[in-house]
């Protein structure tokens, strides 16, 4: 089950303060902790994909506190007081390092003995790999376009806002890293709870098939249209998808949604659309809308929106599901 937790906000300034309140913050414990827990594992994400792999295979073993709210943007977490200490007290805390710093900073000042890190599952990309534009390009077709990314680069553009560290975490576009995570992830559980070991380990095989399948799926969608398959996004958050399946990302800004576009990166941008006749430009639900269907709009064409899957936008809005819509709507863009 999701436990949902208080709603006091803490800002990063103040995280380390709140989380040493000593008796008073004990006693928040012992008066919200009305989750009514299965007394399971006690097991902390803090975005969708994530809580998604441990509902799958954690099942009624694991009470699940998923730190991430429906719609918000995930990329700028902040803790409550009972959220720092759920991280602190959990049987387990799945961690993308880099892309949350509130749960960095929670975990660093407590220590690391009760985290998954991702990163030493899977290989995350570089960040700067995201905003390149070109993942899933070979040498040749990377050469090819070095020019282009120099000229839709632009000068001056901002990153002032979070810092996301060297990596892209947006790895969940990417099934075939999704069940990689989830095995580990089993393992993980199963040295945790050894009595319901065979119970993960069926479930991450089974979530591993249908993952498998979907990626089968996806491959022949996306490879059913020829050409370089370019479609323009809010921010860089599909480099993953776009290195599994060979497509050409093109984000208006980097990894990292708040990061503001400058003049010349948007008139770069113009050009590069007209240029490689895109026809839609993607927004995303967590993120401003306005930069995407103004450029849009400027250029005559389509806006349409794309779910990243940093946070679940509704109950049937599941992974699978986001990730056969968002396929076609981007097959649908280049026809």
């Amino acid at each position: 089950m999701i436990v949902m937790t208080l709603p006091l906000r803490l800002t990063r300034r103040t995280l380390f303060t709140a989380a040493g309140l000593g008796a008073g913050a004990a006693l928040l414990a012992a008066c919200g902790d009305d989750s009514g827990g299965s007394g399971g594992l006690t097991v902390v994400t803090s975005a969708y994909p994530l809580a998604y792999l441990v509902t799958r295979i954690g099942g009624e073993h694991v009470d699940l506190t998923d730190l991430s709210s429906p719609g918000a943007d995930a990329h700028g977490l902040e803790l409550s007081v009972q959220q720092v200490m759920s991280v602190e007290q959990a049987d387990l805390v799945l961690q993308i390092p880099g892309f949350q710093t509130a749960l960095d900073d929670a975990i660093a000042k407590h220590g690391a003995d009760n985290v998954l890190d991702v990163s030493s599952v899977v290989t995350l990309l570089p960040a700067d790999a995201a905003h390149d534009e070109h993942a899933g390009e070979t040498e040749e077709e990377h050469a090819a376009h070095a020019e282009e990314d120099e000229h839709a680069a632009g000068e001056g553009e901002s990153h002032e806002g979070h810092d996301h560290g060297p990596n892209d975490p947006h790895f969940w576009h990417d099934p075939a890293l999704m069940a990689d995570l989830g095995d580990a992830l089993a393992d993980r559980l199963s040295e945790l709870a050894p009595e319901n070991a065979e119970a993960f380990t069926d479930a991450a095989a089974t979530l591993r098939t249908e993952l498998e399948e979907l990626d089968a799926e996806l491959k022949q969608s996306f490879g059913a249209v020829a050409g370089e398959r370019p479609f323009v996004t809010s921010h860089a958050a599909y480099a993953y998808l776009a290195q599994r399946y060979g497509l050409h990302q093109i984000g208006i800004s980097g990894v990292d949604p708040e990061s503001e576009p400058s003049p010349q990166r948007l008139l770069a941008l113009e050009s590069v659309v007209e240029e490689e006749g895109v026809t839609t430009i993607f927004f995303e639900s967590t993120a401003s809308p306005k930069v995407a269907q103004t450029l849009a709009s400027n250029l005559g064409i389509s806006s349409e929106e794309l779910d990243n899957l940093e946070t679940q936008q509704s109950e049937d809005a599941d992974y699978p599901r986001v990730m056969r819509e968002n396929s076609t709507k981007l097959v649908a863009s280049w026809s």
